[in-house]
């Protein structure tokens, strides 16, 4: 059988379901299959020694299986890619397996961006390809120029003659400026006179690139659907592109790339209407070369064994890269990334640093400097809130530097930095260490052509630098941030102390096991005048929960002249209805007595709510804590009042929640005749309601939806049965978050 990243859906067949307003139960869905977990497999176009590569870039892979349907091909599978700065082609790959290894077709371009008479543009790209039934051939889509998406036929998959336009501009709107990076796909949906689908990028007159959809009945002639299909949201950076269709756990998925560089997915119905939220598909690793933006995403199934094929690095000098998923699959892997926290009104941790920070208050470095590097030589001094570093002569090899070991696992460090760089090679920075000929750096200094901000990777005498003027030309101080996930450590840069911006590229500690870290200024060894660096602070950030912690301990200053007086805890927890559901509010009241500027509540001794109070001694206080989807059990909750003067613990409150899970449904029919053909009802009169439903018929589930949840109505189901023979039990199931009650048996026949 051929594997195909697009096969046509089936029919969707369901039980019909039934509910009585306003409640409703929705028709059976599938439920969600975790997304597979792509590891990184390496490189497919190695760039020195491609054949054909007029720009050392390459992209937007199409893989088709050329096995399934051509005589006597190349190989099993064909990989269509491009490049696409000018004049870009298409180029072909072949290989007998997935796993590779591909070679390159020896007379690439197979398509170029001159095909008398029909075309003469200045490039031609994004490739895809499927195998058209009607026609017996493989047609492929291109763009070329951006404006337009073209197809081309062929026999063989080598060599092509030339179809038509496919789609333009003016087909997308008066608005639409760009039609290209088009992915095709048979139709999922057999009811709707089309055979093939397309989504397509349609960049518009803001500059804002969408994901649109044509349909067509036989792949040359293409309508264009109003509208767009998905919109750059939150977190997309204001693009979206290379649309594909993936079938993975009998649910369809648009997946695409945006501007941040990840692959994302959405949910979508086979009439391509409904879509869903976006989600995570991947991103790239950390590890080795597997940095940077993954775009273009294409995926294919075989057995129990799952390929991505896409683009790996910036856009404009990315190559084709893979992934795998499946039991057996091993490689690098990589760490979750860190939230680190992002707090604009504590954007460089004045307050709350992690441990290790050093204010440099006093008269010496803190506790927390684990060495000095050529101490005998060190002039760094501690004075008036500052560490002042003088440029010492010479390079790494040759300064004094105060050093901090690295921490285990991911990291953020910031510091402020002055110098008024006027000779060149006077800087000053922080500096990555691992020994005098192995060292990462990150600095404010001067070059040849003035003031300068670079990174700098030294290995061993092998120099790898990245270095541009200031944004800001005339900055003397700049906040410098080394960011690690425990792989590779990202630098950036403010100029104002709140705006941090990526800086240069990564360092991997696969290159270089850095060991240490600290501050440090020189002037090179030809001469300069040796002038100061002062660094403000050495600031590790805190963690996620580590700065909530922080922030929860931190109050306002106030008047009080006495710790706050003794409150107490109550809730309200089956006061609305009678039912002790999990959802309620835990209450605080302090009647009379000095006031406090916080309230803090634990659920079982973790805090979990940080409430702000405005203090006016000798009034009352008051705060509420909602508290929603707790499970059946028994919980103690405490609480805290805390002004400057101390603070004063409530007595502990517990709260039993018997009531979380749904009520028990009552199932029933209406089998009076006993002809197989008839409706089950489920009911729940009043109680804790529901948010999904299943019906088992022996045991097995023949039926399932959702429930809209208004505790305590009532809700019900209604399930039509059809052309049952003999006796079978019935079981209906009502679920919410904490948990699933099933009816009485009910025997029918």
């Amino acid at each position: 059988m051929p594997v195909s990243r697009r096969p046509r859906a089936a029919a969707i067949a369901a039980i019909a379901a039934l509910a009585i307003a306003p409640f409703t139960a929705t028709a059976p869905a599938a439920a969600a299959e975790p997304f597979p977990d792509f590891v990184y497999q390496g490189v497919i176009t190695d760039k020195a020694e491609m054949r054909y590569n007029p720009t050392n870039e390459f992209i937007f892979p199409s893989v088709f299986h050329a096995g399934a349907y051509l005589d006597d091909p190349l190989g099993e599978w064909y990989l269509y890619l491009a490049p696409h700065d000018r004049p870009a082609g298409i180029m072909l790959m072949y290989a007998d397996s997935l796993d590779g290894p591909w070679t390159e077709y020896e007379a690439n371009p197979i398509i170029a961006s001159d095909w008398s008479p029909y075309y003469d543009v200045s490039h031609v790209s994004s490739p895809d390809a499927i195998w058209n039934e009607e026609a017996g051939e493989v047609f492929l889509y291109f763009h070329g120029e951006n404006s337009v998406t073209r197809y081309a036929t062929s026999t063989d998959g080598v060599h092509f003659d030339y179809g038509d336009v496919a789609v333009t501009n003016a087909m997308g709107g008066p608005d639409v400026t760009e039609t290209s990076y088009a992915r095709v796909f048979e139709h999922p949906d057999p009811s709707s006179g089309y055979r093939y689908g397309m989504f397509y990028m349609a960049n518009f007159t803001d500059n804002h690139r969408h994901l649109k959809l044509a349909e067509s009945v036989d792949g040359r002639t293409w309508d264009v659907r109003p509208g767009t299909v998905v919109d750059p949201g939150t977190g997309d950076s204001g693009n979206v592109s290379g649309g594909n269709l993936w079938e993975w756990g009998g649910a369809l998925y648009v997946i695409y790339h945006n501007s941040t560089g990840n692959v994302m997915a959405r949910t979508i119905d086979p009439t391509l209407t409904d879509v869903g939220d976006a989600q995570l598909l991947h991103r790239s690793s950390g590890v080795g070369d597997d940095v940077g933006r993954v775009a273009a995403p294409e995926i294919l199934s075989q057995g129990e064994d799952t390929w991505l094929f896409y683009e790996s690095g910036d856009r404009l000098g990315a190559t084709i890269a893979w992934a795998k998923a499946g039991p057996d699959v091993e490689g690098p892997g990589g760490p979750d990334p860190v939230a680190w926290p992002v707090d604009p009104e504590n954007p460089v941790f004045e307050q709350c640093a992690a441990p290790g920070s050093d204010e440099f208050e006093g008269d010496a470095l803190s506790a927390d400097w684990d060495r000095v590097v050529r101490a005998d030589a060190a002039r760094h001094a501690v004075a008036d809130g500052v560490l002042t570093i003088p440029a010492y002569e010479g390079g790494v090899a040759a300064a004094s530097l105060p050093q901090q070991e690295l921490p285990d696992g991911p990291w953020q460090l910031t510091t402020k930095v002055t110098i008024d760089v006027a000779e060149r090679y006077q800087q000053a920075g922080l500096l990555l260490y691992a020994s005098d000929t192995v060292y990462g750096k990150f600095d404010l200094g001067r070059a040849t052509p003035g003031k300068t901000l670079e990174v700098v990777r030294y290995l061993n005498g092998n120099n790898r630098q990245d270095t541009a003027a200031p944004a800001v030309p005339e900055a003397d101080t700049v906040w410098l941030r080394m960011t690690s996930d425990g792989v590779a450590i990202q630098s950036s840069v403010s100029y104002d102390g709140a705006t941090f911006t990526d800086y240069g590229r990564p360092f991997l500690f696969s290159e270089t096991p850095f060991t240490h870290v600290g501050p440090y200024a020189f002037r090179g060894s030809l001469g300069a005048e040796e002038i100061d660096a002062t660094f403000d602070w050495f600031r590790w950030s805190p963690t996620p929960e580590g700065y909530e912690a922080c922030l929860a301990e931190l109050l306002p200053p106030d008047d009080e002249s006495a710790a706050p007086a003794k409150a107490v805890l109550s809730s309200t927890s089956g006061w609305e209805y009678g039912l002790d559901d999990g959802n309620f509010d835990v209450r605080m009241d302090l009647w009379w007595g000095a006031n406090a500027t916080r309230f803090r509540l634990y659920q079982d001794d973790e805090l979990i709510a940080t409430v702000p109070l405005e203090p006016s001694s000798p009034e009352a206080q008051h705060a509420s804590v909602p508290i929603t989807g707790l499970p059946n059990g028994t919980y103690e909750f405490r609480g805290e009042l805390a002004n400057s003067q101390g603070t004063t613990a409530t007595k502990p409150l517990t709260v039993k929640v018997t009531d979380a899970e749904p009520g028990t449904p009552k199932l029933s029919d209406d089998d009076w005749d006993g002809d197989g053909t008839f409706t089950l009802s489920a009911d729940l009169w009043w109680g804790t309601n529901a948010d999904s439903w299943r019906l088992l018929q022996d045991g097995e589930e023949i039926a399932a939806g959702t429930l809209v949840a208004a505790t305590p109505a009532a809700q019900h189901v209604e399930v039509p049965i059809a052309g049952l023979t003999g006796e079978h039990v019935f079981v209906m199931e009502f679920a919410n978050g904490a948990g699933t009650t099933a009816s009485k048996p009910l025997t029918v026949g």
